[in-house]
């Protein structure tokens, strides 16, 4: 059952891809599948165990496959030509430009990958994090066929539920992940954060080669993929990496629709969106971020209406969590502090972490070096033509929002310092694949990829 599960998520994830527009590419078709299909899973979970039908393997299987039926009749209503655009995207012909560097790349981010993958598939979860929240949720949720009413969310079973940060709140699609998983009869719940960053890779492949070429996304994949403390967490069963794939993969969608004015993308970041804040509450620092670059633009371009779609896609899923949260209960002590003030040494802090953060290469590798000299390289063309300046004003209003989320959280669970150490740093994650993304597709960098590609190609006339 495990597998036909899988399957039918990833076939729902592609067939939804294909709702929104059939012109994306295969592979950016293919990374997305496993990555929205696993959030429309989750999402109609939601549903199922709200409507008070038991988490079962009968329920959840049913419930996707008629959420691929529907999905597939849209298509069948609305997409005509999605059988055409797979055949003819199903073709040698984008293999014509490939060289061996892109092949080198590939090879090297294949060949870690497949190390990376059966590390997580390997070793069953270990991690404290994991199996104080997100993996037991998963697991007992499963066990006990519902997300609401778990023994372990009983006040009287276990003292303190309700108390600050208590995970009674967190955002729900990895814990609901686990569970499908787990109902369908996996042996461990890592190979949903396997599979979703095998996926991602993919992904970002797609939407990097699009703006970057097939060598720079190669290049831009294999040192992603490489940024250390990212790469140790994708094979633990957390929420932190999960969470960055939506995240940035939404931001870089957003650039997309900026370099080409494409609907596609914008209703692809939309999805990502709503994905993102599912995965992890404040998530919301990117749908702000790029809510408010497209409501600019929009008010300078008098266009309205294409807000709407990718709106709803990234509003309705936190509006259905909170409803479902007041609807059966789920609450804890807030954390947050909802007026004005200033605290001169809190700033102080936050900023002095976050600064160390920044600079540090033991867990980000050249990540953050390299964005410097791109953005160096690549300034007059950000100034003059206005190259990346909106995935650059994301990733700076993305940063302000922590930053400023940071300020306003009242520590009763923990100390500053050690939210600051700890999930800080893996909150940053989020800002890595955007960065390469920018490293490898701003003007300059394209530029000389461009010509190296001429020198490179293996079928040089």
């Amino acid at each position: 059952m495990l597998h036909l599960g899988i399957l039918l998520t990833i076939a729902a994830g592609f067939v939804f891809v294909h709702c929104l527009s059939v012109k994306f590419t295969l592979i950016e078709k293919a990374g997305l599948s496993f990555l929205l299909g696993m959030a429309l899973e989750t999402f109609l979970m939601l549903f199922i165990d709200q409507a008070g039908i038991p988490l079962t393997p009968a329920s959840l299987l049913t419930g996707e496959t008629l959420l691929l039926a529907g999905l597939c009749a849209f298509v069948y209503r609305y997409r005509k030509d999605a059988v055409e655009s797979l055949r003819t995207s199903v073709t040698l012909s984008s293999f014509k430009d490939l060289n061996m560097v892109w092949l080198i790349f590939i090879a090297a981010t294949a060949y870690i990958e497949y190390m990376n993958l059966s590390k997580c598939l390997y070793f069953p979860p270990s991690d404290r994090d994991a199996l104080a929240g997100f993996e037991t949720i998963g697991y007992i949720a499963a066990m006990e066929h519902t997300l609401k009413g778990i023994s372990i969310f009983d006040g009287a079973y276990i003292q303190g539920i309700n108390g600050p940060a208590s995970y009674i709140t967190y955002a729900p699609l990895v814990q609901l992940c686990y569970t499908y998983v787990y109902a369908l009869g996996a042996e461990t719940s890592k190979i949903v954060n396997g599979l979703m960053y095998l996926f991602f890779l993919f992904a970002f492949y797609g939407a990097t080669r699009r703006a970057a070429g097939n060598t720079g996304a190669a290049v831009a994949t294999f040192f992603m993929l490489m940024t250390p403390e990212m790469l140790s967490f994708s094979s633990l069963s957390m929420t932190n990496v999960i969470h960055a794939a939506f995240a940035s993969l939404s931001i870089i969608y957003m650039a997309l629709w900026f370099r080409e004015r494409e609907k596609k993308d914008l209703l692809v970041c939309g999805a990502l969106l709503g994905a993102n804040i599912l995965c992890r509450t404040e998530g919301i620092v990117f749908t702000g971020a790029v809510g408010l670059l497209l409501l600019i633009d929009a008010l300078r371009t008098k266009q309205y209406r294409s807000l709407l779609p990718p709106s709803l896609f990234a509003l309705v899923p936190l509006l259905c969590w909170t409803l479902y949260k007041e609807a059966n209960s789920l609450y804890s002590e807030s954390i947050a502090i909802t007026h004005p003030f200033w605290d001169a040494e809190k700033a102080g802090i936050i900023l002095k972490y976050i600064w160390t953060l920044y600079r540090d290469t033991l867990h980000y590798g050249w990540t953050f070096n390299i964005f410097i000299i791109a953005f160096i390289a690549n300034l007059w063309f950000v100034v003059k033509k206005r190259d990346s300046l909106y995935l650059l004003l994301a990733l700076a209003l993305s940063s302000a929002f922590y930053l400023a989320l940071l300020y306003q959280i009242d520590y009763k669970w923990d100390t500053i310092d050690s939210v600051m150490l700890y999930s800080a740093k893996r909150f940053l994650f989020c800002f890595v694949p955007a960065i390469w993304y920018f490293s490898l597709s701003n003007h300059a960098v394209r530029t000389a990829f461009m010509k190296l590609e001429r020198l490179l190609l293996i079928n040089k006339a």
